[in-house]
């Protein structure tokens, strides 16, 4: 199985709904579709998506799944958020999975990294709008490559 992570773009300082209604900012959006340029240059095909239920994760992956031009709904999660737990997230999502399966994950800091860290062995760091992409057997991965947005 495939799995592409994703850490939101850059978003706005909290406003009314606090942190929960932060929406990306210009440059976050900028950020979302040169990822999502960057995934469908790869290949990156998903046959799941998945993103936080938070609104800046929500819209880098609807910039994303357009830039790929993927026929997969956005499925909002909620178990992406910033502490999630990722054993959660791999018996509710990656166990479950068809080997087949390319499944893109959108979420947030520290969970992307503690997930990555889970599935590899070893730390990798996640700025907004970085991705990683790691090749999962059972509960365990190799990353196969990481890209970055240029500032």
């Amino acid at each position: 199985m495939l799995l592409t992570l994703v850490r939101h773009g850059d978003a706005l300082p909290g406003g009314e709904l606090g942190d929960r209604g932060r929406a990306l900012s210009l440059f976050g959006r900028q950020q979302a579709r040169a990822t999502g340029q960057a995934l469908a240059e790869r290949g990156v095909a998903p046959t799941r998506i998945y993103c936080s239920p938070l609104v800046r994760a929500v819209q880098t992956a609807e910039i994303i799944v357009a830039a790929i031009a993927s026929p997969q709904a956005v499925l909002a999660h909620g178990d992406l958020f910033p502490e999630s737990s990722p054993h959660v997230v791999v018996a509710e999502l990656i166990e479950r999975a068809d080997p087949a399966d390319d499944i893109l994950l959108v979420g947030h800091q520290p969970f992307m990294s503690t997930l990555a860290g889970y599935l590899v062995g070893a730390q990798i760091g996640f700025s907004t709008g970085d991705a990683a992409r790691i090749e999962v057997t059972g509960r365990r991965g190799a990353l196969a490559w990481r890209w970055a947005p240029t500032p």
